[in-house]
């Protein structure tokens, strides 16, 4: 996301918070998401591990066997000079660099409209742990129709209430949508949609009520409340795609700053057109000023800085979670005063001011078109036309097997006003190399491309100075026809 200019400022302070502990994923046959760990994680943790015991080893005697340990016995250097004061961060050479891209990489087939299509996706995380989530699943649509859902979930002020969407947002949208005929209004279908969305949202805060109030409440500090409160306290984006490979339907449902936009294949022009598909819910957005204006008579001067964009502080204007804007101000302070909550916003005077309701398209697709779901540490540092030019770039040379040429490019930051240095990804700094996944293509390009000292200082930055640099990252790309032409796993 780090463009250094006041917006990207904002999503840092979104989501500049300590780290918590992960959670289990759901795991089923049909159901894929992002907490599936790497395959390569363990053995970098060990080598790593190992590297600091050796390094520590210089100067102490340790012993690991046993249930305690003698203290250890320091070796007196022979002078200041031989104390070692290296730096612990590793240096990302591009070839690490690329793998650690790649650490959280995997790709997906799906029965399509005519013959097979394909899901590739990454995530690339900055935040420790990460907060970015995402999920695919095949399951019943509008009127039990198959239909392919894909989910990508950034969370901010921690990583719990993401982890609920990954787990529960698609069942709860194809329960909705699966009850309703296919001859139902598209109005009708937008609105179960919506209403799954809700009522999602609104299960998570009463969670959340039920818990400060009951039994176990009793006690302040309570570890139950803790654990019941963490998806209410956390808050999340929430970006959805449902396919119907039938009738060739691509239904959208956005909330908050996530962003699909489609690569639309025109036969007469030879080539792809970007089509935003959602809008990103901010103060920056005029349809959410005015909804908000008319919720909040009166509020608005307060509500939205028209400067950044912000409602109350936070960088999004609908997201799931954040009870710092939904709760009463007396339960927001109760939280916070019994079970270590965050304080409550400033000028809080008639909440609810956040809601997880979506704004819903839908769009016929064709089969060579392809749509790129992402969160905004990808669109903080391209844009849409640019990013569907790296994919259809991608393509060209997946058809022609073999990667462009790439020519080294040296890096140059624009410092802004704010004194933070900024870049954007654009076409002549692509590099089209990884004909493997056309995801870590687009990532790779969008930080840093052929500028490869940016790209390796990126995947070089470290938690939480990171957070400085880039955003957690994640991205899938659906092509409706597998330019892969693999069969269905």
């Amino acid at each position: 996301m780090f463009r250094r200019t006041t917006t990207a400022r904002l999503v840092i302070s979104r989501h500049r918070h300590p780290p918590h502990p992960r959670v289990s994923c759901l795991n089923t046959n049909n159901y894929s998401s992002s907490s599936q760990p790497p395959r390569d994680s363990p053995g970098t943790i060990a080598v790593t591990f190992g590297a600091l015991i050796a390094g520590a080893c210089g100067f102490y005697s340790i012993s690991q066997s046993g249930a305690s340990h003698s203290v250890p016995s320091l070796v007196e250097p022979a002078d200041e000079g031989h104390i070692p004061v290296r730096s612990p961060v590793e240096v990302y050479s591009l070839k690490a660099a690329d793998a650690k891209v790649r650490q959280q990489a995997t790709s997906f087939t799906f029965d399509g409209h005519n013959g097979h299509g394909r899901i590739d996706v990454v995530r690339v995380a900055s935040n420790n742990p990460v907060e970015d989530e995402w999920a695919v699943a095949v399951g019943k649509g509008v009127g039990g129709n198959k239909t392919l859902y894909a989910g990508v979930y950034d969370g901010h002020a921690g990583w719990a209430t993401s982890a609920v969407l990954r787990q529960a947002l698609i069942p709860y949208v194809s329960h909705a949508v699966s009850r309703i005929a296919a001859s139902t209004s598209p109005e009708l279908i937008d609105s179960a949609i919506k209403s799954a969305f809700s009522n999602l949202d609104a299960r998570i805060m009463n969670e959340a009520k039920y818990a400060a109030q009951g039994a176990a409440a009793a006690e302040p500090g309570s570890a139950a409340v803790l654990a019941a409160i963490a998806p209410a306290v956390s808050g999340s984006c929430a970006l959805l795609s449902m396919y119907e490979p039938a009738s060739s339907m691509l239904r959208t449902a956005v909330t908050g700053d996530s962003r699909a936009v489609l690569g639309s294949w025109s036969d007469e022009a030879g080539g792809y057109s970007a089509v935003a598909l959602s809008k990103d819910q901010t103060g920056f957005n005029q349809d959410e000023v005015r909804r908000l204006d008319k919720a909040h008579p009166g509020e608005i001067g307060d509500m939205i800085d028209p400067k950044t964009g912000r409602l109350l502080g936070i960088a999004i204007t609908r997201g799931f979670g954040d009870h710092r804007w939904k709760l009463s101000k007396d339960a927001v302070t109760s939280l916070q005063g019994n079970f270590y909550g965050f304080a409550g916003r400033p000028g809080y005077k008639s909440p609810p001011y956040m809601t997880a309701e979506p704004e819903v398209t839908t769009r016929k697709v064709a089969t060579k078109d392809f749509v790129i779901l992402a969160s905004d540490g990808l669109w903080d540092v391209i844009s849409n036309d640019d990013a569907v030019e790296c994919v259809s770039r991608w393509l060209a040379a997946k058809k022609a097997g073999k990667p462009e040429t790439v020519i080294d490019a040296k890096t140059a930051l624009t410092v802004g006003e704010d004194g933070w240095p900024s870049y954007k990804a654009t076409p002549e700094f692509f590099a089209i190399e990884d004909l493997d996944n056309a995801a870590v293509c687009l990532v790779k390009n969008a930080l840093g491309g052929n500028r490869r000292t940016l790209f390796c200082g990126s995947m070089t930055a470290y938690s939480p100075v990171s957070r400085y640099i880039r955003d957690d990252v994640t991205v899938q790309v659906v092509f409706f026809q597998d330019p892969y032409g693999s069969t269905t796993k």
